[in-house]
């Protein structure tokens, strides 16, 4: 009886000890208050665009604190050029909880001989979720059919893995929103196989993606976000997320910092252009 009691009381603290470090692991992972800073001149853009530019800067620069990545030199952006790198950074780390501090509107000059520009300045205070694959590899690989659509163009993905897996699409908007695409209530088959691409919408399907610019917008990037599942994993997309149903930057990527240690995700920024 005293053996099986000293027996009981060591699996009971291995089992403690284990669930401290799986505990400690994952909080690691957490990185949170990470102070970071965005900005950008109006060159070529409305105000709304400058300000959305500015804050994905500030998001880039805390990833990129928390993930150890290089997104880019310059803070300061006077152009769209660089915004979808901004985007791009958001597959490399997860922003989970942000706030958001608006800097006096200041002004920025190239040089004495050039007037000087309204500058948009941005701080923020966020938590940063960074993935630990516990999977083996699936080798995702996406594309589209354009970098660059004019309004009213269709957008086709093209998806395929080296192995099985369960697929969603989701679009990053400029509107600073995220929306699952697919699978969706009409297109509810996302389970992929090494034998198969899937692209979507294919002919078949009863929906469509066709690019539209904000409202007063001459230029927006946005960004397909492709996520590869593996499938012997317990959630779902559809159990995860709503389909067609737009949800705040960072309530999306809290909720799927939930499932990112057993997926595999690929951004795909493009343009769209009101060419009237």
């Amino acid at each position: 009886m005293h053996n099986e009691r000293k027996l009981l009381i060591l699996l009971v603290s291995h089992c403690l000890f284990f669930f401290l470090c799986t505990s400690m692991a994952h909080a690691e992972r957490l990185v949170k208050n990470i102070a970071a800073e965005g900005s950008c001149a109006i060159v070529g853009m409305s105000a709304e665009q400058c300000q959305m530019i500015a804050l994905q800067r500030a998001r880039a620069s805390a990833i990129e604190q928390a993930a150890g990545v290089n997104v880019t030199s310059s803070t300061l952006v006077t152009n769209m050029a660089l915004t979808a790198e901004f985007i791009k950074s958001y597959a490399k780390g997860f922003i989970t909880k942000e706030k958001v501090e608006w800097l006096p509107l200041a002004q920025y000059q190239k040089n004495p001989s050039t007037p000087p520009i309204p500058e948009y300045r941005v701080k923020i205070a966020a938590d940063v979720s960074t993935p630990e694959s516990k999977i083996k590899p699936i080798g995702l690989n996406a594309k589209t059919n354009s970098s660059i659509y004019k309004n009213n163009e269709r957008a086709f993905i093209e998806v395929n893995t080296a192995r099985a897996a369960r697929i969603a699409i989701f679009n990053i908007t400029a509107d600073d929103k995220v929306v699952m695409l697919y699978p969706n209530d009409h297109d509810k088959e996302n389970a992929l196989n090494t034998s198969r691409k899937i692209v979507y919408p294919d002919t078949n399907s009863r929906t469509e993606v066709i690019m539209h610019t904000l409202q007063n917008h001459s230029r927006d990037t946005e960004a397909f976000f492709i996520v590869a599942m593996d499938p012997t994993h317990n959630r779902t997309f559809t159990g995860t997320f709503t389909a067609l149903k737009p949800v705040d930057f960072t309530s999306f990527f809290k909720r799927y910092s939930e499932i990112a240690d057993y997926c595999e995700d690929s951004i795909l920024a493009y343009e769209v252009i009101d060419a009237k």
